[in-house]
């Protein structure tokens, strides 16, 4: 017989060996159902997280814990059917799982499940019998669809709370949503207010060594203590990818047609870790990644372009800035703490990290922060709602009654970078420029990224209708700012710089002329003008040098003759004392 990996990926596990863990959820919904007070509770999670695998083992394990008969039902595909087909489909799985004859709602399906079917249905159970439904992805129906129609929670809500007050000895209801009941309609927390809701979390250390070790227990393969640790550091209880990691490692270990029974060791665990481990859990990643809201993605970006160390909140806002995210929107400020909420970071003496190594390394790697700014621009749907209205009528033409909605769409969300920038381009179309100016600037202080080409498109047009050259150079010089080889900002203000040195050039202002070429790259006369202020400078040197030699001539004539005077004159004097001495010798 072949050895069989024990290691479940992509479906529940919920009745199966690999169900481990929650003892503390299956205690918390047994307590509710004992209490007649309560015949509710919601259970929530992240995605890939195992809700739904909770459920498939309350299934099998409540009519062994008490008088239940627990009904699984998945909402995951019904978002967009109507009730009455909804209700239908219910009634069926209800009636398959008793072993009843199928049900018939007639033509009116909505009263007749409430008022007609239910009731005698709960009413023919035996009276300690109790009715258990399990609702699975309950929270799809309170999404609106892609035309912004009412979601389908609009009316299946109320008609669910209803149901809740049928029969509250004979009818129970446990929720799983993928989301806090915080983020829901007012209609969903309505329906929820009174429930009691516990998050499914992921696995304690202990339950996590004990999937780990599934192998061991069914006899196929065996686990060093470094490699378990491996796993529990790069999983950290994640109980799909613990599974999906442990299987790729039994998988791998048996494609080898061992003959003896194998032995994980880290090595075996590294060898996943470095190879194929993220990839073949995209499509999971993925599922959980659009369970996020657009300002907690945007976060988790950040947060996992950082590495694996710890970072402030300081420091994220810091990180958030250098890559053109200010945290002015509220739900930025608040992404940390619901990141904290489902799980993914943990916060550990002031500093937030990813709990989940793996998950980190795939945002990293998946979900770089350019890719994922533009979610801010879903953060308050009804601002994107208008900006994909003024998106249209501005594709059919229409720019001036663009202008509206858009505005509107700003006025909600003034972080909305899609209606901002494309507000900018149709008041530059619309000969606006000063307009346009002032709402890029606006942008550039919390996405600079978002405003650049906007604010140099707006600098250039400036720039066009501007006939003062000074205004000119200063709109150039911003374009230059944001794109340093800009081609026309740079030819023009060569132009503008070389007409400026030029008539400093003609009014002999050379060393003007040089400073002015040179600073606007006009290399060539540059040259000239240094060539001629050298040949002048040489001219000068010589002419000084002539001129030294000439006052050097006058000088040593001056002395030639005056010295010659000087000895004749002393020669006369020398005589006549010789002449007085002479005579005073016979005195």
């Amino acid at each position: 017989m072949s050895p069989k990996n024990p290691y479940i990926t992509g479906n529940p596990v919920g009745d199966t060996h690999a169900f481990v863990g929650r003892a503390d959820i299956v205690r918390e919904v047994l307590s509710v159902l004992k209490h007649n007070e309560n015949n509710a509770i919601v259970l929530f999670g992240q995605r890939r997280i195992g809700k739904t695998s909770v459920l498939h083992e309350l299934e099998t394990k409540l009519p062994k814990e008490g008088p239940y008969y627990p009904i699984f039902f998945d909402l995951l595909d019904k978002s967009n059917w109507p009730l009455e087909r909804l209700l239908q489909d219910l009634a069926k799985k209800i009636s398959d799982v008793l072993q009843q004859e199928q049900p018939n709602l007639g033509a009116d399906p909505k009263t007749t499940f409430r008022e007609v079917w239910l009731p005698e249905l709960l009413k023919g159970l035996p009276s300690e019998k109790i009715l258990v439904l399990l609702l699975d992805e309950f929270d799809v129906l309170d999404d609106l669809d892609n035309e912004g129609k009412q979601p389908a929670s609009a009316v299946f809500f109320p008609y669910i709370r209803d149901l809740l007050n049928t029969d509250h000895q004979h009818l129970n209801l446990v929720f799983v949503i993928g989301r806090k009941i915080d983020d829901m309609t007012k209609i969903a927390k309505s329906l929820f207010k009174t429930a009691p809701h516990k998050r499914v979390s992921l696995l304690a250390y202990e339950d996590s060594i004990e999937l780990i070790r599934l192998s061991e227990t069914n006899k196929t393969l065996k686990w060093t203590k470094e490699a378990i640790e491996k796993i529990w550091e790069l999983t950290h209880g994640h109980p799909y990818l613990t599974q999906h990691f442990c299987s790729r490692v039994w998988e791998n270990l048996y494609n080898k047609n061992p003959n003896e029974l194998p032995t994980a060791t880290l090595k075996e665990v590294e060898t996943v870790e470095k190879t194929d481990i993220l990839e073949a859990s995209r499509n999971a990643l993925e599922w959980l990644w659009d369970g996020l809201p657009p300002a907690e993605r945007v976060v988790a970006s950040i947060l996992a372009g950082a590495g694996a160390k710890t970072i402030s909140e300081k420091q994220l806002e810091q990180l958030l800035q250098d890559n053109g995210v200010r945290m002015m929107l509220e739900e930025l400020q608040q992404a940390p703490r619901i990141l904290q909420e489902w799980d993914l970071i943990e916060e550990a003496e002031g500093q937030y990290r990813f709990r989940v190594e793996l998950l980190r390394r795939w945002i990293a790697e998946s979900k770089p922060i350019k890719k994922v700014q533009q979610e801010l621009d879903r953060v308050e749907p009804v601002a994107d709602a208008l900006y994909h209205a003024g998106n249209e009528l501005y594709k059919n033409g229409r720019l001036k009654d663009a202008l509206e909605p858009l505005r509107k769409a700003i006025s909600l969300n003034p972080h909305h970078v899609g209606a901002n920038v494309l507000l900018a381009n149709i008041l530059l179309a619309l000969k606006k420029a000063n307009d346009a100016l002032e709402i890029l600037e606006k942008l550039k202080t919390y996405n600079p990224n978002a405003a650049r080409t906007g604010l140099i498109k707006t600098f250039l047009t400036l720039a066009h209708s501007s006939k003062n050259e000074d205004e000119q150079l200063k709109y150039y010089k911003r374009v230059l700012e944001l794109d340093t080889g800009h081609p026309e900002a740079k030819t023009k203000v060569q132009k503008i710089w070389g007409r400026r040195g030029d008539k400093a050039y003609k009014k002999g202002q050379l060393n003007e002329a040089l400073k002015i070429y040179q600073a606007a790259n006009l290399n060539e006369k540059a040259k000239k003008v240094q060539q001629e202020l050298n040949r002048s400078a040489q001219e000068l040197k010589q002419a000084k040098r002539f001129e030294r030699r000439q006052r050097i001539t006058v000088i040593r004539d001056m002395i030639r003759t005056h010295w010659k005077s000087t000895l004749e004159t002393v020669g006369v004097i020398a005589l006549f004392v010789g002449t007085y001495f002479f005579f005073e010798s016979f005195t």
